[in-house]
C-alpha cells in the first residue's frame, strides 16, 4: 500500500476568511487509486499538475473520499469522471438539514448524483476503514490506511493535536475535542486537514521530516501584510 500528500495544506486563515488549502492525498490500495479530500477550485490546477507529474490524470482515479462537505475539502470531487465519491451518511444528512454552517456545500450531494456513495462508521473498501470523527461537522469522517489515519479537519492543525483541543467546530465543540483524542489513539501517523502529517509516539507528536510548510505569495499591488502566530 502506498500513500502520499499531493498538495500540502496551509495552516493559516485571514481576516477576510479562509484560503482553504487542505491536504490533498493520494492512496493506492488493493489495485485502486483514490484521493482523500480533493480540495476546491482554487487549487484545481495545482492538483491536475501534481497528478500529471506522477503520470496520472483525473480519469485514473477510482474513488474520492471526502472527509466532510466544507467547500475547501470537497468541490474538486466533481472533476473525476470515473470515481465514486465516498461521504459519510451523517455528513450528507447534515448538509441537507438546513444547517447554518457557512462553509457547507449543501448542493454537492445533488450534483454528484449516482457517483455518491454514503458510508457509515466502520465500513471498509479496498483495505481502508472509515472512522466517524464528528464535531467539526456532524459527519466528519477519517480513513484508516494501515496505521495512517487521514482525519480531515477533525484535526485541522498540529497545534490542535498537541492541545487536544479544536480550533474550529461548526457542529459540536465537545464532540470535536473527543474526536481529536479518539483519532490520536488510533493512528500512528496522522494526516491532518491543513498542516504537516505527523507521527505519534506516546504523548510525543513529531512532524514527518519529508514535508514542510511553505507558501509563496505573489503580490500584484502594495499591501500591508500583518502576520500573527497562533498556537
Amino acid at each position: 500500500m502506498v500513500w502520499k500528500v499531493l498538495l500540502l495544506g496551509v495552516p493559516l486563515y485571514t481576516n477576510l476568511g479562509f484560503l482553504g488549502f487542505c491536504n490533498i492525498s493520494l492512496i493506492q490500495s488493493d489495485g485502486k487509486t483514490l484521493i482523500y479530500d480533493p480540495g476546491h477550485f482554487g487549487n484545481k490546477e495545482a492538483l491536475l499538475n501534481s497528478l500529471k507529474s506522477i503520470g496520472l490524470s483525473v480519469s485514473d482515479i477510482d474513488g474520492v473520499i471526502v472527509s466532510h462537505l466544507h467547500y475547501d475539502h470537497s468541490l474538486n470531487s466533481l472533476i473525476f469522471p470515473k470515481a465514486k465519491v465516498y461521504v459519510s451518511q451523517r455528513e450528507v444528512e447534515y448538509a441537507l438539514s438546513g444547517t447554518s454552517d457557512p462553509y457547507i456545500v449543501n448542493y454537492l450531494p445533488t450534483l454528484l448524483k449516482d457517483k455518491l456513495v454514503k458510508v457509515k462508521n466502520g465500513d471498509e473498501i479496498y483495505g481502508l476503514k472509515f472512522i466517524l470523527l464528528p464535531g467539526h461537522t456532524a459527519g466528519t469522517m477519517g480513513t484508516l490506511y494501515d496505521d495512517v489515519l487521514f482525519v480531515g479537519d477533525a484535526i485541522k492543525y498540529i497545534s490542535d493535536a498537541k492541545r487536544r483541543k479544536t480550533s474550529f467546530a461548526y457542529y459540536n465543540i465537545d464532540e470535536a475535542n473527543e474526536s481529536i483524542n479518539r483519532a490520536l489513539s488510533i493512528g500512528k501517523v496522522i494526516v491532518p486537514g491543513h498542516d504537516i502529517p505527523f507521527k505519534i509516539d506516546g504523548s510525543t507528536i513529531t512532524p514527518l521530516v519529508e514535508y514542510k510548510n511553505e507558501l509563496i505569495v505573489y503580490l500584484k499591488n502594495n499591501i500591508n501584510i500583518i502576520t500573527k502566530m497562533e498556537y
